[in-house]
């Protein structure tokens, strides 16, 4: 947006230093095609709900807003809605992959790693690799790079680690870059070009007229956007948090 002339403005409720802000810019995953929201999540979700390590858990409560929000969920766990979302997904995963590429060319940032050596998914169990199988079809069905490994072959690729798995599918479609090299550089690159970062500062509330956001209060004050763009996620000390 910064490029096409807008005023933005960044704000962060922490320094950018951890959490989804940073680290998940390590991780460029096309591969990645399944909605959480899917088919028998719920039930697993539930499950985990008693897990906080777990990779969905959810405080259990009762509170109406938790409750709304699980209706929701359910109700988008379709297959006809997890189908129609794969291919929007995949154009999403396959943007990122090229504005990190086209970040690196434009030397904007300086050098920094990113890499394509895709993601093993391994198994151990005839049922773990039929549900693996059937993502990697999908993923292959839509263009993206896909292999399937034996035993041999994860020797081959991995030879100074012992894995203890009967195979594994190689997204051979995903890269990866270090957060710890990559952020920083971004951030100060932003600074250069306009880009305000308030850090340490919470929304607390977003304020709507009709269909549009007129106002953002946050702890420090508040503004009058024309856009907004929400980046939403989860952590473990807030009420209204997922975890």
């Amino acid at each position: 947006m910064n490029k096409e002339g807008y005023e933005v403005k960044v704000i962060d409720k922490g320094n950018i230093s951890s959490g989804a802000s940073f680290v998940n810019a390590g991780y460029i995953t096309p591969s990645h095609i399944i909605p959480l929201a899917s088919p028998g999540m719920i039930a697993k979700g539930i499950k985990m709900m008693f897990n906080s390590a777990s990779p969905f858990y959810m405080k259990p409560r009762l509170d109406v807003g938790f409750l709304k929000w699980s209706w929701y969920f359910h109700k988008s766990s379709t297959r006809d809605k997890v189908e129609r979302a794969i291919p929007i997904i995949k154009d999403i995963n396959l943007l990122s992959q090229d504005l990190f590429a086209d970040i690196l060319n434009s030397a904007d940032l300086g050098s920094f790693q990113l890499e394509r050596k895709g993601l093993l998914m391994l198994y151990k169990k005839e049922t773990n690799y039929r549900h693996e199988k059937e993502v990697a079809d999908k993923a292959s069905d839509l263009g993206l790079a896909v292999s399937e490994l034996n035993k041999q072959d994860l020797s081959v690729i991995e030879p100074n680690i012992k894995i203890e798995a009967e195979g594994a599918i190689h997204y051979e479609c995903d890269g990866h870059t270090t957060p710890t090299e990559f952020m920083p550089k971004m951030i100060d690159h932003l600074k250069r070009v306009g880009v305000s970062i308030n850090t340490n500062e919470e929304v607390v509330d977003i304020v709507n007229k009709g269909n549009t956001v007129s106002e953002v209060i946050t702890s420090k004050g508040s503004y009058q956007p024309d856009e907004v763009v929400l980046a939403a996620g989860s952590w473990p000390d807030h009420p209204r948090g997922c975890r």
